[in-house]
């Protein structure tokens, strides 16, 4: 039985490698055929603001991340509601890319149905 993995994204997406290591770490498990689910809450849901541009602070983009999940088996990311209404954000400004961005109201009751939590 395949035990389901959420990461959960709540790293803003530049400061520091939280947010590009919870990005890998989904990539990776799905590579190896698991289970494995983004919620992007908190300041992590910055990471899913489209057109970036991290080269004035040194950075890469995330975008390529993100656009590969699909690639590896990730059929689907949840961002906290809450989490978007708090920093003035709605679904529509995120970027909808190959990967539908699921909205959940309840973190709590999605978290409990998972196995594994991984917190980047």
């Amino acid at each position: 039985m395949t035990k389901r993995i959420l990461a959960l994204c709540r790293q803003a997406p530049y400061g520091n490698a939280l947010a590009r290591e919870g990005l890998e770490a989904v990539l990776a498990a799905a590579a190896m055929d698991q289970v494995a689910d983004l919620l992007f809450c908190g300041d992590g849901v910055f990471q899913l603001l489209p057109e970036q541009s991290p080269a004035g602070i040194g950075q890469k983009s995330l975008q390529r991340n993100l656009q590969a999940l699909p690639l590896f088996g990730v059929e689907q990311a949840y961002v906290c509601t809450k989490s978007l209404a708090q920093r003035g954000l709605d679904l529509e400004a995120l970027s909808q890319g190959q990967l539908p961005l699921v909205p959940v109201d309840d973190s709590a009751a999605l978290i409990a149905t998972y196995d594994s939590v991984l917190s980047f």
